[in-house]
């Protein structure tokens, strides 16, 4: 391999420092494809598992003792925690990933960039993409397919079993409170800054989530995926709730400073107070998709 680098017409041009990161690069190849070489039954497998709801269902399967590595959207359970992390999954280094010396990669689509997994593929290393689809059948569809990587599928039909059961229940959790109350309305802000805020149109699993939870989102009839949204337009979409995460607060300046900045002050939500902050792992869609929707709809309609 690295006979092939030297001939290579600009491997001269390279500086010492970089020849060096070659060497390394290599080595890493080297080492890591040492290990794959070996994989042939359960015991020996090395996952890095890239996506939160990836790792939450390998855990789910029983099958968290062969996790080497995991992202920093990876953060339950608690033993998820102990694992190296490889970083944000939208910017991954394949030289921190094959430094844990997996045999496999377990990634969703929206991990990023693309090119670092390829790489890892046409190395050897074995790449396993699934897209995120954010729905009920669309976690169902993560769960079969890990089962099905890591020879879990019996155990991976009775967690489709769990979570459907925890669906179900949350849907009709979320369907008599609104019959209750009255479908209310509310807007997902993921950030805000000096009064700016993107919010959640159509297109993404925050929207897809206030659906399952009966909630009204008037962003999703006017833009796609995550947008800029003016004060005259949150005045104009008046919600009566605004919902977020802890970062989301956190990047406005605490709670107070959310509800009275200059745009949402001036909503149902600003001024009766209806802040609703969600756990971190909100959004995951993984095996507690159900959960996620019952702990909305309490928060929003009780």
């Amino acid at each position: 391999m690295l006979r092939n680098l030297k001939k290579h017409p600009r491997y001269k041009k390279k500086s010492i420092f970089s020849q060096l990161q070659t060497y390394l690069f290599t080595g890493l190849i080297i080492f890591s494809l040492g290990s794959a070489s070996g994989y042939s039954h359960a015991d020996s497998m090395r996952i890095v598992a890239i996506d939160g709801s990836l790792t939450e269902i390998i855990f789910a399967l029983g099958e968290g003792r062969h996790l080497v590595g995991r992202d920093i959207t990876s953060n339950y359970p608690d033993a998820a925690l102990e694992l190296p992390s490889v970083g944000y999954m939208r910017s991954l280094s394949a030289e921190g990933i094959l430094s844990l010396r997996p045999n496999i990669i377990i990634a969703t689509t929206d991990a990023k960039p693309q090119a670092v997994l390829k790489r890892l593929k046409d190395i050897g290393v074995r790449v396993e993409l699934i897209e995120n689809r954010y729905s009920a059948e669309g976690v169902k569809y993560k769960i079969r397919r890990v089962a099905a990587i890591i020879n879990k599928e019996k155990e991976g039909e009775k967690l489709v079993e769990r979570l459907q059961i925890s669906v179900d229940r949350a849907m009709e959790t979320a369907k008599h409170a609104m019959q209750q109350h009255g479908k209310v309305s509310g807007l997902f802000i993921l950030n805000m800054r000096g009064g700016n805020m993107m919010v959640a149109g159509s297109n993404n699993r925050a929207n897809s989530m206030l659906e399952m939870a009966q909630i009204h989102n008037p962003a999703a009839e006017h833009f796609k995926i995550f947008k800029p949204l003016t004060a005259e337009a949150a005045v104009k979409f008046n919600p009566q709730f605004i919902i977020t995460m802890p970062h989301g607060v956190s990047a406005a300046g605490g709670k107070d400073s959310m509800l009275k900045s200059p745009a949402l002050s001036l909503t149902d939500a600003g001024r009766q107070g209806n802040l609703v902050v969600m756990e971190n792992g909100f959004l995951t869609f993984g095996p507690r998709l159900g959960e996620a929707i019952e702990n909305l709809v309490n928060a929003v309609y009780k």
